[in-house]
């Protein structure tokens, strides 16, 4: 047995049952030390506790403010008993408040937007409302709960129901009796005094464990279960997506979540007038709804190109439409036009982003408003088709998944296509990438001769297929954390 027990029930008398806090200083092993061995001494049958429930109350902020001043609705018809109020002058919280509890407790009527009192409103002016009675009682002395309780059960049910007050119900320890079996265990313990139960600091330093017995442990004793710290299964697979890449000798990049369309669609050669930039495909943000497009000489040709090809006038009022990025390719984009920055790279140049993107999709298994996706960009000359379908089939076989590819079309690729893999439960294959190799228009806009390979990908998707436990999308957004600790890999 441990000290603490062992402590314990030598301060315990068969027929004289003590008290927790007699026990604590009889015992002077300190209240944690004592709660810690008595539970462990209860399941064991070594000892009886009595116990007694009980419940306390306590005022939470918002009732405290009540409780020393009054409740918005007693504010309310107070004023109404001087003058009418418009509904429109309650602009502040609390006053809101009180409309709300008044109109509920119809203490007051709306009529043509104008406030006024009722029967019960005047009668509670005149004696007062019970819930803001039994919150200043409570205030004062707490200890009064039960017989409130009693007597004015509905209004404590209201003020529960308000979260003005909170309830805790305490299991009380009144009495420890020592049991037959905590008398042998005493007796058996006896026989082994003087042996060594746990080596401390002191007894290494001054090897007072030399010449001694140590105690037995038993292994098969049960213990609580050790909860280990975990990784969101969502953040393991962006962490296991970001080493893939880097161990490839990508580099990472990253760019800004709200942007102009200008970055989103018009560089990505993406007409204005495109399904893909309606309402129900995009948001777009009210505040800001415009971001100004910085970089004059790039919007420019972008213009250019755009004119020329879709033969109609380029706007520059719906490229700077404020948006959520819809594709994390707009920040492959950007470090493209600005390839004049690596004024040392070398080719093939390599790099990926990870980050959250957002359509106007509908919640279903495998569709999410709001996801990661990964992007990457291998610039070069001479690459091709072959290059990109060895290079994704590498990245993705190396994060578990069996890939197929089959033509598609995207307004910034050419030729495209689309990355598909093996969903083994559902013996289907499921879409999880676009990819393609970047139109001329695109990069002819950084004045490189090169061709650039690029995809972007959901992550989601990667563990909806890898993950057996993940069968809908939407349960990777469970945060839970029973959730958490119930799966099986950190």
């Amino acid at each position: 047995m441990h000290r603490y027990e062992i402590a314990v029930l030598k301060c315990l008398e068969p027929g004289k049952p003590l008290s927790l806090e007699q026990l604590v200083e009889k015992s002077g092993t300190g209240r944690d030390g004592v709660l810690w061995a008595i539970e462990g001494l209860s399941k064991s049958g070594a000892i009886t506790m009595a116990r007694k429930e009980s419940e306390s109350v306590s005022l939470t902020e918002e009732g405290k403010l009540y409780a020393s001043s009054q409740l918005p609705e007693t504010a309310l018809i107070q004023k109404l008993s001087k003058k009418s109020i418009e509904i429109r002058t309650l602009g502040d919280p609390q006053s809101r408040i009180g409309l709300q509890w008044a109109k509920t407790k119809e203490l007051i009527a709306i009529e043509k937007g104008i406030i006024i009192l009722t029967a019960k409103g005047k009668e509670a002016i005149s004696k007062g409302i019970g819930e803001e009675y039994v919150l200043k009682k409570l205030g004062e002395n707490p200890s009064l709960f039960t017989m409130m309780l009693k007597e004015k059960k509905q209004e404590v049910e209201n003020l529960l129901k308000r979260k003005l007050i909170v309830t805790e119900r305490r299991n009380e320890i009144t009495s420890i009796t020592i049991n037959p079996k905590g008398k042998e265990l005493l007796t058996a313990e006896t026989k082994h005094e003087g042996e060594i139960d746990a080596l401390d600091k002191k007894a290494i330093a001054t090897r007072s464990w030399k010449g001694k017995k140590f105690k037995a442990y038993d292994i098969n004793v049960p213990v609580e279960s050790e909860i280990p710290a975990k990784l969101h299964p969502l953040r393991r697979a962006i962490n296991s997506v970001k080493d893939t890449y880097t161990n490839m000798g990508f580099k990472e990049i990253s760019g800004p979540v709200v942007i102009p369309a200008f970055w989103n669609f018009d560089t990505l050669f993406t007409p204005q007038d495109h399904p893909a930039r309606e309402v129900q495909d995009t948001f777009y943000l009210s505040n800001p709804s415009q971001i100004e497009i910085l970089d004059r000489k790039v919007m420019g040709k972008v213009k250019e190109e755009h004119e020329q090809a879709w033969k109609s006038d380029w706007l520059e009022q719906v490229a700077m439409q404020a948006v959520l990025r819809t594709q994390t390719t707009t920040v492959s984009i950007q470090e493209l036009y600005n390839l004049s920055k690596y004024k040392e790279y070398k080719l093939p140049l390599k790099l990926f982003s990870v980050g959250r993107v957002f359509r106007n999709e509908n919640i279903d298994y495998k569709h999410l408003p709001d996801f990661y996706q990964t992007d990457g960009i291998i610039v070069g000359e001479n690459l091709t088709l072959a290059n990109l379908f060895d290079t994704l089939t590498k990245i993705y076989k190396s994060l578990g998944l069996k890939v197929k590819f089959k033509p598609a079309y995207f307004p910034f690729v050419e030729p495209g296509a689309e990355m598909y893999a093996y969903h083994e439960e559902r013996k289907e294959w499921l879409e999880v990438a676009g990819c393609g190799m970047l139109r001329r228009e695109i990069t002819g806009i950084a004045k490189k001769n090169i061709t650039v390979l690029a995809w972007g990908a959901s992550v989601e998707r990667l563990l909806l297929i890898t993950d057996k436990d993940i069968e809908r999308l939407p349960d990777l957004y469970n945060n839970g954390v029973g959730w958490i600790r119930s799966r099986k890999t950190l």
